[in-house]
């Protein structure tokens, strides 16, 4: 007789406001046959046991549980009968949610003070998944979905395999006891991280985005964009690598960082800067080719940066963020900016011939010199 448990961070699934999905209706219909097919049959009820849970909830307490699934008569199915030849149905003593509530209300310590939070049965399934001789291998799939009043805020699943060659019953009840538990536990601590967002959210607050370009870095290892900058070989300062056909490399990406506040009457700021970076111990040239033609192709490379970055800074300014998905937003603006830029190199260096071709070389320096006098960083 054994029993395996599962649950944690790897099975959450975070749902923000805007996207509340549904199930399809074309997964209903083989749980309506399976259950038509049960008709008649009685029903093992399965009590939780009841023992103190280690440690209280001290960041939020559970309001009252309901239960999602579309049959709630019962859980699954069990061997039972002489060599486990027939199969029972079981479900939870007087139902999943009025089970599960009393279990919580009973065994977890809670404070009736902090934020109440509903759980949703979402998923509560056992099927038998296998056979060995006597043993039979039970497998449960389990899943709560945390609410903050209408507002589901994330949903973890979780189950395990009860391993039996007798009754699986109340090996069953213990990995839902512990599933609850554990889960229970993960949202105390999620909740503690997240909650003043969330509950900014909920107070339906303006957001007003506040970009800049960053020209500075504490970091003695970057170099960030300013107007005018120039590159100099004392700059390149990592080790060649001798496996590659190019004469020199330069490191420079697209940075961002932001941070949110609260206002007194009810805004959330968020300040946001894009930095155009060069690191130097990333950057090299190889011995032999420090040449003023390489220099000036290897600074072509920081300038196209600084040309993204600042339309980075413009496509903050002019996106419509919302409360409940800023974060997202900012991320995908960056993701697709530093993915234009690392496409707009390779066009550089292919069609200058990796800065070997002087004339090729000549009309991309006044591209980029035409682009950073108009773009709305650098402009005079």
């Amino acid at each position: 007789m054994g029993l395996y448990f599962r649950c944690g961070p790897g099975f959450a699934r975070i749902f923000y406001l805007s996207y509340m999905k549904k199930k399809a209706p074309c997964l209903l219909w083989p749980t309506l046959i399976w259950a038509c097919s049960l008709f008649g049959q009685e029903v093992k009820n399965i009590a939780l046991k009841d023992g103190k849970i280690d440690s209280a909830l001290k960041n939020c307490y559970v309001l009252r549980v309901t239960d999602d699934r579309p049959d709630t008569s019962y859980i699954g199915l069990i061997s039972a009968g002489l060599f486990g030849s027939n199969s029972q149905r079981i479900n939870l003593q007087n139902g999943a949610r009025a089970e599960i509530s009393r279990f919580i209300r009973q065994n977890m310590g809670q404070d009736s003070t902090a934020n109440p939070i509903v759980l949703h049965i979402s998923q509560l399934k056992v099927e038998e998944t296998g056979r060995s001789g006597l043993a039979v291998e039970n497998e449960l799939t389990f899943g709560l979905a945390f609410y903050r009043d209408t507002t589901k805020l994330i949903e973890y699943t979780g189950g395990g395999t009860a391993k039996s060659s007798g009754d699986a019953s109340k090996l069953i009840g213990e990995l839902i006891r512990g599933n609850i538990a554990s889960m229970l536990h993960q949202f105390d601590e999620w909740w503690l991280k997240n909650r003043s967002f969330y509950l900014a959210i909920m107070t339906k607050p303006s957001i007003r985005v506040e970009v800049t370009f960053d020209q500075q870095s504490d970091d003695p290892d970057i170099i960030s964009y300013t107007r005018g900058i120039v590159l100099t070989f004392a700059d390149f300062q990592g080790k060649p690598d001798e496996r590659s056909t190019a004469a020199a490399v330069s490191y420079s990406i697209l940075l961002m960082n932001y941070s949110s506040i609260k206002t007194l009457n009810n805004e959330i700021i968020v300040d946001v800067s894009v930095l155009a970076n060069f690191s130097k111990s990333k950057s090299w040239f190889k011995a032999g080719h420090r040449t003023e033609e390489t220099l000036r192709h290897e600074q072509g490379h920081f300038d196209l940066s600084a040309l993204i970055a600042c339309e980075l800074v413009d496509s903050i300014r002019r996106f419509p963020f919302k409360i409940e998905n800023f974060g997202r937003e900012l991320d995908r603006l960056q993701r697709m900016k530093q993915t234009e830029l690392n496409q707009l190199q390779e066009l550089y260096d292919r069609d200058t011939g990796h800065g070997g071709g002087p004339e090729l070389q000549a009309k991309w320096d006044r591209r980029i010199k035409e682009g950073l006098q108009n773009s709305s960083c650098f402009h005079s």
